[in-house]
């Protein structure tokens, strides 16, 4: 049973948050276009899906949660608009966008829509599956919550549009270890079940969530781990389902699911400083404070302690509009755990069993892999936390960008996390190609505390700006300047900084650098490199200190004019090192570097870590990471 009953103001579930609900006002009636009934944004910078990076366009998703945010304002009072009522402007709004949707159930793209009305979803590269149900959310919203607010016409299209992104959905039956999507599909499908009243759609969702519920709680976590956008996504999905079914099949599971994400932001969750902790599957705000999403639910459940965002600090915002209307809560065992500071802890979690298989450029779910020979390795996580310190790492992956493989917060004294003027202070790596965030490194570790060892190489076939969809097949040439590996320490004094024990300030570059350390009131950081090599040539490390903060770079190529890179045809190519964070500096530690024919053997008092250093496949790669695994 789903609660479609028309809203009660007085009723928690039927009203809206007033917060988000100004800001998806703020932005979506600065951006209206009435000449196309669609908001106009500018459009940002992007690798994949789309040609449309520079300018402005109208965006479909962004004007149908306007559409939504409309009819709560009409709802709640606020009925006109530059002399129109908001729900007509609204019913035009979806309109619009319904008339962008393919509805040919022939097509390969059917259910889905552009991202821009401007760019056919022929023209994109390639079309993004994920629109069926990013709109199908807002579309379901929509009829929950406000079909006596639209005329018969209007209610029929949007049922049918709803319904043909339900099964787009049903037709493409997404691995559950895209978790997000897997999530958001299933409030879909049901919502579309019983709102159309097919019991196919509602079958299948149920089906879905039985499905995801036996397999996350089985497992115990999520395989994109602590990724805050889609932690987001996968929490608003969950409380909506939760929220708008009244049914003993769907909302206990729902529920259990919801305790389940909670459970898994919390384990990373460092109040001292207000962030995640790493290490991330998927993320793409390394500031915590640059997902408003993941901030509103936080102060929806702890108004008292982690209010961030107000009318005059939360931009205007019309993605905000379906959180207006999700009625987040967290377990009252659970909320404590957001201010507590917990004591000195290092954590490990499995997140998944990573399969990998002969060509692949990524590892892949069971799923993908079934019935293909794979080998199977547990991507697992360390997180360690003390105090006003902490410092996380995965075991092994790739370096695609969404990636935060290690990253680590600290707060100096006086710090307020919910102070925005309080710089975010953190260390992580990555992997560029020619300026953009590369996925075909191996990043592998080891830790213990707040003591890491480190190593990079490279990876053939491989993805390059995006983890698969612009895949370099192996022995494939491309013209590449510039190769490195850089560690990044942010929220730094220069004073604090030195580079192989001298003192650099700001601004300032070393090229031959092997040892970093900071040193302030809240913080000892060390990194050190342990061996560096780019086709068999030795490499040291490039420090470039600025006035809030330090980059180290293992540039394994640089040169003025494109060269053309086959990764395959290098010889040994890694850097490996050691990066240490503590609250007071620590004794001087030797670390090892042991090289064989495949692999690097690092070594220091009570960490050990193998990790591959030729140019290979995943799957090789995989192998050689499999060997820590016996220790």
């Amino acid at each position: 049973m789903i609660a479609v009953d028309a809203p009660r103001p007085a009723d928690p579930l039927h009203t809206a948050d007033p917060l988000c609900l100004d800001a998806a006002r703020r932005a979506g009636d600065a951006r209206y276009d009435p000449d196309l009934d669609l908001l106009l944004s500018p459009a940002k910078p992007n690798p994949i899906h789309t040609r449309i990076v520079t300018g402005s366009a109208h965006p479909p998703r962004e004007s149908l949660s306007y559409a939504l945010a409309l009819l709560e304002l009409d709802r709640a009072g606020d009925r006109s608009i530059d002399g129109e009522s908001r729900a007509a402007r609204a019913a035009r709004v979806i309109g619009a966008v319904l008339a962008l949707q393919d509805t040919d159930p022939t097509s390969d793209t059917y259910g889905l829509w552009p991202y821009w009305a401007e760019e056919p979803l022929a023209e994109m590269s390639p079309p993004d599956w994920n629109w069926a149900d990013f709109h199908g959310e807002v579309l379901s919203l929509i009829l929950l919550r406000h079909a006596d607010l639209l005329d018969a016409d209007a209610r029929e299209r949007t049922r049918a549009g709803l319904g043909h992104a339900a099964r787009s959905i049903i037709r493409r039956d997404v691995d559950l270890d895209y978790t997000n999507i897997a999530v958001k599909g299933t409030f879909v499908t049901l919502a579309a079940g019983a709102l159309l009243g097919d019991p196919a759609f509602e079958e299948y969702g149920r089906e879905r969530l039985r499905r995801l519920h036996a397999r996350l709680t089985a497992v115990g976590s999520f395989a994109e781990f602590n990724s805050p956008t889609y932690w987001h996504v996968v929490m608003q999905a969950l409380t909506a389902t939760r929220q708008y079914f009244d049914d003993p099949g769907i909302t206990p599971l729902a529920a259990d699911l919801e305790r389940l994400a909670w459970q898994h932001f919390l384990a990373r969750w460092h109040p001292a400083t207000g962030q995640l902790t790493g290490p991330m599957a998927r993320c793409y705000e390394t500031d915590l404070r640059g997902t408003p999403g993941v901030l509103l639910v936080l102060q929806r459940v702890a108004p008292e302690t982690w209010t961030r965002l107000t009318a005059d600090t939360l931009a205007p915002n019309v993605h905000v509009a379906p959180d207006a209307v999700i009625d987040y809560r967290i377990p009252d065992d659970l909320r404590p755990l957001l201010d507590e500071v917990a004591p000195p802890a290092t954590g490990h979690e499995t997140f998944s069993d990573t399969h990998y298989i002969d060509g692949q450029v990524a590892g892949i779910s069971a799923a993908a892999a079934a019935g293909i020979p794979s080998l199977v390795l547990p991507t697992t996580g360390t997180s360690w936390r003390d105090g006003a310190l902490t410092l996380g790492t995965v075991n092994f992956g790739d370096t695609w960008l969404q990636r935060r493989p290690l990253l680590g917060f600290w707060a100096e004294p006086g710090d307020d996390p919910l102070d925005p003027a309080t710089p975010a202070r953190h260390v992580g790596v990555e992997v560029l190609r020619d300026g953009h965030g590369f996925a075909g490194g191996s990043f592998s570790a080891a830790q213990n505390g707040g003591d890491v060892l480190w190593a990079v190489s490279l990876a053939t076939p491989s993805g390059d700006a995006h983890i698969h969809l612009d895949a370099i097949a192996a022995g494939e040439a491309v013209p590449t300047r510039e190769l490195l590996v850089r560690f990044w320490i942010r929220g730094v004094d220069p004073a604090a900084v030195r580079v192989d024990g001298i003192a650099p300030g700001a601004p300032s570059s070393f090229d031959r650098a092997r040892r970093v350390e900071v040193r302030t009131a809240g913080v000892w950081i060390e990194w050190s490199l342990a061996d560096a090599r780019f086709d068999g040539q030795e490499r040291t490390a490039r420090v470039r200190v600025g006035d809030s903060g330090i980059e180290i770079e293992v540039l394994w190529l640089g040169v003025d004019a494109p060269r053309a890179l086959v990764v395959d045809a290098l010889d040994t190519t890694l850097a490996a090192g050691r990066l240490r964070m503590a609250a007071e500096p620590q004794e001087d530690a030797a670390t090892t570097a042991s090289l064989s024919s495949d692999a690097v053997e690092l070594a220091t008092a009570g960490l050990r870590l193998i990790a591959p250093v030729l140019p290979g496949s995943r799957l090789e790669h995989a192998r050689i990471a499999r060997r820590n695994l016996s220790r």
